[in-house]
């Protein structure tokens, strides 16, 4: 694919996506380079989320062999919200088990952990480089321009996140469109190890990880998000872009997320901790039936550019689907060095490699999520009930009675289970 002093592939963002394409390209010969905006990898990243590792063992091989990561998830809980209490499901895993399955991290960390391991194959990345656009020539991407430089390539990654203007560039994606995205708000707050095993009940070194629906973002479609590091914990709130700007509540973003914070099942998680870091920024939450083509000849999507995020309501998926992704464009850019294949071959190979690999299999599966998860009673109604109904069962009144099953089930027939709720079950079914 490379002729002269034309590069093999160059990637566009040193995230994980970017430098997983990079690694798989490099680690099989061909000539790499990767550019990003930032003063280093990972710095313009909001740090703190987690990492599904489970799907990524085989396909990435070694490229995550010591990376940081912060704790190994074995408490999962899902938390729903009313004013004044919530209601938890929480599971708890042997960590003796096996190896973890998902792992927080935080992003500043293993980007540049990524990037330091792409020295070993001498891959080029290059800090504070801004892409103005792309190179055309007969009918293909052929590489971009940095300021009044061109830089050349047989292959372009395009690994520039959420805001894609790569993808805008050549077509495959509107500008911006708000139905498309979710905005996060978000802090890290540091906290030392013990504490963090002793609030959450965690054996030494061991992580949690707590998604919460209902009154703390007052009817916005969204939830909250808590995961525990090694020296912090990762707090947020995300609300579906949409419903933000139309909402007429009396109070900003900030204020909710200020609210949760507030919140006695939460402050007594975060109490005496310092906020070390915070900020907001936008996520894709693509329509998962109008996915964007991947690419056109002499470039490729990956990652966030791609779309490539998935909220199941149980779990939120980025970095594994971006790492995956970014590995399976590098693979189809060595296929077509090594078989010396048109730009319109690769991205033929590409489609067909994400078409056959658990990243499309899983958005497909979950095509329906993002429409189920903007249903508004799941931000109220049902919350509200769920902790009314707990209520009932574990506090004995004045009469000394509490709830019984009968009453129970009563109450979930009228309040949960009517037609409404029914038809909203059946949505769910189809997830």
């Amino acid at each position: 694919m490379s002729d002269g002093d034309e590069l093999d592939v160059i990637v566009v963002g040193a995230g994980p996506a970017g430098l997983a394409c990079a690694w798989e390209a490099a680690s099989n010969g061909l000539q790499v380079a990767v550019l990003e905006r930032g003063d280093v990898a990972g710095a313009k990243n909001l740090s703190g989320g987690r990492l599904y590792l489970e799907p990524l063992r085989e396909l990435c091989g070694s490229l995550l062999d010591g990376a940081p990561l912060e704790r190994p998830v074995t408490s999962e809980s899902i938390v729903l919200t009313d004013e004044t209490s919530s209601v938890s499901f929480r599971l708890d895993e042997n960590p003796a088990s096996g190896p973890p399955s998902s792992a927080t991290v935080l992003r500043a960390k293993l980007d540049a952990f990524l990037a330091d391991k792409l020295s070993e194959k001498d891959a080029m990345v290059l800090p504070q480089q801004r892409v103005d656009s792309l190179v055309r020539e007969n009918g293909r991407i052929a590489g971009v321009k940095v300021g009044s430089e061109e830089l050349r390539a047989g292959l372009v990654v395009a690994a520039d996140g959420a805001l894609s203007f790569l993808a805008e560039e050549t077509g495959l994606r509107a500008k911006r469109p708000v139905d498309q995205y979710a905005v996060g708000v978000k802090e890290v707050i540091e906290l030392d190890a013990a504490t963090i095993e002793q609030r959450f009940n965690l054996p030494a070194g061991q992580g949690a990880s707590r998604l919460y629906m209902g009154e703390i973002t007052k009817g916005l479609p969204g939830g909250g998000f808590l995961y525990t590091n090694a020296t912090s914990i990762s707090l947020g709130l995300v609300f579906q872009l949409p419903a933000v700007r139309e909402w007429r509540g009396e109070a900003h973003l900030w204020e909710l997320m200020e609210r949760f914070k507030e919140r006695p099942d939460v402050a007594s998680l975060i109490a005496g901790g310092r906020t070390v870091e915070y900020g907001a920024h936008l996520v894709p939450e693509p329509d998962l039936k109008r996915l964007p083509d991947p690419g056109v000849p002499g470039l490729l999507l990956v990652g966030d550019a791609a779309g490539f995020v998935l909220n199941t309501g149980t779990t939120v998926r980025g970095m594994d689907l971006a790492m995956a992704s970014g590995v399976l464009a590098g693979r189809s850019a060595v296929e077509a060095k090594r078989n010396t294949l048109e730009p319109a071959a690769c991205l033929a190979r590409y489609r067909v490699a994400l078409e056959t690999s658990f990243v499309m299999r899983e958005m497909r599966a979950h095509k329906r999520a993002h429409g189920v998860l903007s249903m508004p009673h799941l931000y109220g109604h049902y919350p509200r009930e769920v902790a009314t109904l707990a209520q009932g069962f574990f506090r004995v009144g004045a009469d000394g009675a509490n709830m019984t099953v009968r009453q129970a089930v009563r109450h979930l027939r009228k309040n949960v289970l009517g037609w409404r709720g029914y038809r909203d079950l059946l949505r769910f079914n189809r997830m």
